[in-house]
């Protein structure tokens, strides 16, 4: 297994096998107390989940690192530390209300942040079957090595299908894969595809996406026909709206932060997969007496 993280409160390491991402975890509670446990990502919505749940955190830390690089001595004072702040153990029941950012839940572990004193440090907290919980604290390089890790076991899928939004008035599904980016709307009326297959289109429309979880600015995106087309677009408050038109009539959805990055994600992974080496013997347009010569010399 690959080390993810490993300090003084243990350590935690990942293997990719299978379909799926595999945790240990063996660490000491603050009471030096023993914790041993194994958990299994296996699914795709799982390690879609991790992969941007990374992509967020290494996002903060380089808006934390930026903050910091422009500080100047007259900076308003950091407020103080809130010492209310609750436990981990209270982080895995809590109802919504905790001053933690908490990033992801997942069975048996999580990801969220406390920022003290205007220290930004992310933390891993994990529980096992006895609810001991121990922590770890995420540096920029554990956080790289988990996204790597996430990423591997997601690419290794050879297809990804999800629902962005499911009601009696509106479906879209989400199909990834070496053919590319397919989007399918179901409505009352009209049932319509929407390919995105070339390279240079799923590269911009990973750009599109990445640009506006940043908060950067951005311009419209179009992929189809006039008949038959999808176009992403940011509104003024920031919000990102995806339109799919199918001869005429036309259907908008509002993408979460989170699909967003998801979009971001699955734009590189049928990026990476349409760039796959296909097994096919090359053939020398040499005369096989060149071919020889050459091969000798």
């Amino acid at each position: 297994m690959n080390i993810l993280i490993c300090n003084q409160y243990g350590r935690v390491q990942g293997e990719v096998g299978g379909t799926g991402l595999t945790l240990a975890v063996t660490a000491l509670t603050p009471r030096r107390e023993s914790v041993q446990l194994q958990t299994r990502l296996d699914s795709v919505e799982q390690l879609l989940h991790l992969l941007a749940i990374m992509r967020a955190v290494e996002r903060r830390i380089e808006q934390f690192q930026l903050r910091d690089a422009k500080a100047t001595q007259s900076a308003e004072p950091e407020g103080a530390f809130d010492e209310s702040i609750c436990t981990d153990s209270e982080l895995f029941s809590s109802n919504g209300n905790s001053k933690n950012k908490v990033y992801g839940r997942f069975a048996q572990f999580l990801i969220y942040e406390q920022v003290e004193q205007g220290r930004l440090r992310v933390f891993v907290a994990v529980r096992d079957e006895a609810k001991r919980v121990a922590r770890f604290d995420l540096h920029p390089g554990e956080v790289q090595a988990f996204h790597a890790l996430a990423k591997r076991a997601l690419f290794a899928c050879e297809q990804v299908d999800l629902l962005l939004r499911d009601d009696l008035s509106l479906s879209i599904g989400l199909n990834v894969s070496g053919q590319g980016v397919r989007f399918e709307a179901h409505t009352p009326i009209w049932h319509s595809q929407f390919a995105i297959t070339k390279a240079n289109d799923l590269a911009t429309l990973a750009v599109f996406t990445r640009r506006a979880v940043n908060q950067e600015k951005t311009i419209p995106v179009r992929f189809g026909d006039d008949a038959n087309h999808f176009s992403l677009r940011k509104r003024n408050d920031g919000q990102v709206v995806a339109e799919f038109e199918h001869e005429g009539s036309a259907e908008k959805i509002t993408l979460s932060t989170l699909q967003l990055l998801e979009l971001e994600i699955l734009a590189q992974y049928a990026l990476h997969s349409a760039f796959e080496p296909v097994s096919v013997p090359l053939r020398s347009h040499l005369p096989p007496q060149s071919a020889t010569a050459a091969q000798i010399a």
